[in-house]
């Protein structure tokens, strides 16, 4: 049996900094099981890319960086996604995670939300 390629998923410290402010959105919007819950869920989906750093999108909006930056979605309800952005060291096999990013119908308000 072939053995799976695996990477190191390094969330950065400015998106752990974001994952906490959207924690303490969901732990005052939501019940506290489901908080906890919804917050386990992104770190899973996050820490996934350690088999498959591939199965995101390409982020159109960062193409000007030049790191390839991809995102993975995340749905906490029917009007409101969490964006997972990331780009890959493939020399390294490390999949830097760089925000957590609360997407709405209208983008503009987020930033508000995000304290930007």
């Amino acid at each position: 049996m072939e053995e799976k390629e695996e990477y190191i998923v390094n969330i950065t410290p400015e998106a752990e900094s974001f994952y906490y402010k959207l924690l303490e959105n969901l732990y005052s919007t939501h019940t506290e099981i489901s908080a906890s819950k919804k917050g386990d869920e992104i770190l899973d989906l996050a820490h996934s890319l350690k088999y498959q750093p591939k199965s995101g999108r390409i982020e159109e909006q960062l193409k000007y960086l030049d790191k390839q930056h991809r995102f993975l979605v995340y749905n906490l309800t029917p009007r409101k996604t969490i964006k997972i952005i990331y780009f890959i060291d493939e020399a390294e096999k490390i999949v830097f995670v760089t925000d957590f990013f609360p997407c709405l119908m209208n983008p503009d308000s987020m930033m508000q939300f995000r304290g930007e």
